[in-house]
């Protein structure tokens, strides 16, 4: 995979990467938030925890941060990089 294809996935998945790691931008949080629903109807406590925390929470952009990395990573996986 190309660097160009690989910051095209970054960004489909609202995702900013600098030397200290990856960064949710909004667009990724929204998508992570809409994730996080499906979750939480599909039972998991986690997501419902998580939906349930107000908009401007920091664990709910952390845990947004984190759905989008595991999105990333299995698209990456997917494409064998």
């Amino acid at each position: 995979m190309t660097r160009e294809a690989r910051q095209e996935v970054l960004e489909r998945h609202g995702l900013v990467e600098s030397g200290d790691g990856f960064t949710v931008t909004l667009k990724g949080f929204q998508r992570a938030a809409r994730r996080a629903r499906d979750l939480r109807a599909q039972g998991n406590e986690e997501a419902a925890r998580m939906v349930a925390l107000s908009p401007d929470h920091p664990l709910r952009w952390e845990f947004a941060r984190c759905l989008q990395i595991e999105a990333f990573s299995n698209e990456m996986s997917d494409t064998g990089f």
